[in-house]
């Protein structure tokens, strides 16, 4: 027969259990650092819900490893979020990364060694991303842009079920790429360094719009300007962009300039309309499209001297040697592509110096660049993206 002391020593022992139980099951609660709005199967599977920059919910790992770019130029904003990091992180492209721009694949290879492996979905510009290529790419986050959104293969992702998310470089050539950058760098855990990134940036594109808006006030005369993509030889008339809500023409018309270009964009302005015009600057975009045409090349290899000489050639159309901008050294390249990318700021400061020689000579654009990529790209800044003839 048990003694009662044996008894209460059972209770004991079962209540000693009981705590010890309880306590150790509220401490596995209080550990789990599973952040707000995410869901967990286990603890070394984190999630978590972002918003994207069409206000869509889309939930993401915390520790996103795999990154697929459906449009291959957006490497450039990659690249400033993730530094060296890319080199093991980004799985996929659009497109060739070497064949679509070899300006900044050779820029780029000195120091990332893996862009050769990366897998080529396909064009997005013709809608001819394969979804089950995606599927079987296993992302953790497929970064589109705005201006995709409703193409078929975009849908088809998000249906499936893939972790796409939407960035918006274009609607604000401005200030777009910067809010773009932060967005995503909040999902990459990396928003101390995109904060001071995007602070720079802007900051140094607010100077010039107000400086802009205090040039405007006085009634100014606005800068009568031609604008031509010079991805053809000098002697065929290039495209020219006259639509002021996205692109090149926002940027011109936020500047204050006065476009001669409004109402024609993707083709090329009658080439009367420019001699009747006779802009006070023309400026022509340039980038390394083909590494043997003809054309104006600007980029990590260029020089300015290269640059000037392939100006010079414009001088030779018929009638533009009586432009006033040629005869008073106003005709300028610029980077086709720079004011989409994390240090367009530049672009901008320059654009305001070709527009507003006077105004704007406080602005070293040259040196900012520089600053911008010693301090957060994980390569030096060489060559040159914008150039005038004669300097």
């Amino acid at each position: 027969m048990k003694s009662k002391n044996s008894g209460i020593k059972l209770v004991g022992l079962l209540l000693a259990f009981a705590l010890i139980f309880a306590i150790t099951g509220c401490s596995a609660v209080k550990t789990s650092t599973a952040p707000a709005g995410s869901s967990t199967s286990d603890t070394s599977a984190k999630t978590a819900v972002f918003t994207d920059m069409l206000g869509r919910k889309v939930t993401l790992t915390t520790n996103v490893q795999r990154i697929v770019l459906v449009r291959t130029m957006d490497i450039y904003m990659l690249s400033a979020v993730l530094g060296k990091e890319l080199d093991t992180k980004l799985v996929a492209v659009g497109q060739s990364f070497k064949e679509s721009d070899i300006d900044g694949y050779n820029k780029f290879s000195q120091v990332y060694k893996n862009l050769d492996t990366m897998k080529n979905v396909g064009s997005v510009y013709d809608d001819a991303i394969n979804v089950e290529t995606m599927v079987g790419l296993h992302p953790d986050i497929i970064i589109v842009d705005k201006q995709f959104y409703s193409k078929s293969c975009i849908q088809k992702m998000i249906a499936t079920g893939l972790p796409v998310v939407i960035m918006d470089n274009n609607s604000d050539p401005f200030y777009g790429p910067e809010k773009s950058m932060e967005m995503v760098g909040k999902m990459l855990g990396k928003e101390d360094k995109v904060e001071q990134m995007v602070n720079y940036a802007n900051s140094k594109t607010d100077t010039v719009l107000q400086k802009i808006k205090g040039i405007e006030a006085t009634g100014a005369k606005k800068p009568v300007l031609y604008w031509e993509c010079g991805n053809v030889s000098p002697d065929t008339v290039g495209q020219t962009d006259g639509d002021v809500t996205t692109s090149w023409g926002y940027v011109w018309d936020k500047l204050g300039a006065d476009s001669i270009s409004i109402g024609t964009t993707g083709q090329a302005l009658n080439a009367e309309k420019v001699l009747a015009s006779n802009p006070d600057i023309i400026i022509i975009g340039g980038a390394n499209w083909n590494p043997t045409a003809n054309i104006m090349r600007l980029g990590f290899s260029a020089t300015q001297q290269s640059a000037s000489d392939h100006l010079a050639l414009y001088t030779k159309r018929a009638g533009w040697s009586d432009l006033n901008a040629i005869k008073n050294d106003r005709l300028y390249a610029l980077h086709y592509n720079l004011y989409g990318r994390p240090y367009g700021f530049a672009g901008v400061e320059e654009m305001a110096k070709m527009l507003y020689p006077t105004q704007f000579t406080d602005l070293n654009p040259e040196k900012d660049i520089q600053d911008f990529f010693s301090k957060y790209m994980a390569m030096p800044y060489s060559g040159t993206l914008w150039a005038q003839k004669n300097k």
